[in-house]
C-alpha cells in the first residue's frame, strides 16, 4: 500500500478525486460561484458547463447544449488529458500540447462568440461584482 501511494499517477488521481468531489458537493449545495464572475463580474469560458453537465446527467440533452455547445468536447477532452497524464495513452509530447492548444482555441472563440451574440448564459454583470461594489465604497 505504502509503493501505491508514493506512485506519483495515485496521489494525481486521489488529489483529481478530491477537488472533484469538493467541487461537486459545493455545486450540489449551491454554494459554488465561479470567482471571476464573483470578482470581475465577467463570466469564464467555461461558464455554463456546470448547468450543462447537469442537464446531460439528467437527459437533457438540448439543455446541456444550451448552457454550453461545448460541454461533450470538454469531457472528452479531459477524459484524454487524464488519461495521457496516467500514461494510459502514449502519444509525443508534441502532439499532446497540439491537441490542448487545439481545445484551448475552441473554448476561446466559443466564448468570443457567445458574448457578441449577447448569450443569457454569458452576460457580463460588472455592478455586481466584488471590484465594482469595492469602488463604490471608496
Amino acid at each position: 500500500m505504502v509503493n501505491m501511494l508514493n506512485n506519483k499517477n495515485t496521489k494525481r488521481i486521489i488529489i483529481a478525486t478530491v477537488v472533484i468531489l469538493a467541487v461537486a458537493i459545493l455545486v450540489l449545495l449551491d454554494i459554488y460561484k465561479c470567482p471571476l464572475d464573483y470578482i470581475v463580474g465577467l463570466p469564464c469560458p467555461m461558464c455554463g458547463m456546470t448547468r450543462a453537465f447537469l442537464a446531460a446527467l439528467s437527459g437533457d440533452f438540448a439543455g446541456a447544449f444550451y448552457y454550453h455547445p461545448l460541454w461533450i468536447v470538454i469531457i472528452i477532452g479531459t477524459a484524454f488529458i487524464v488519461m495521457y497524464e496516467m500514461e494510459f495513452i502514449k502519444i509525443p509530447k508534441t502532439a499532446f500540447n497540439v491537441i490542448c492548444i487545439i481545445l484551448g482555441v475552441l473554448l476561446l472563440v466559443c466564448y468570443i462568440v457567445r458574448l457578441i451574440m449577447h448569450s443569457d448564459i454569458v452576460m457580463p454583470h460588472f455592478e455586481t461584482s466584488l471590484i465594482y461594489r469595492l469602488f463604490h465604497l471608496l
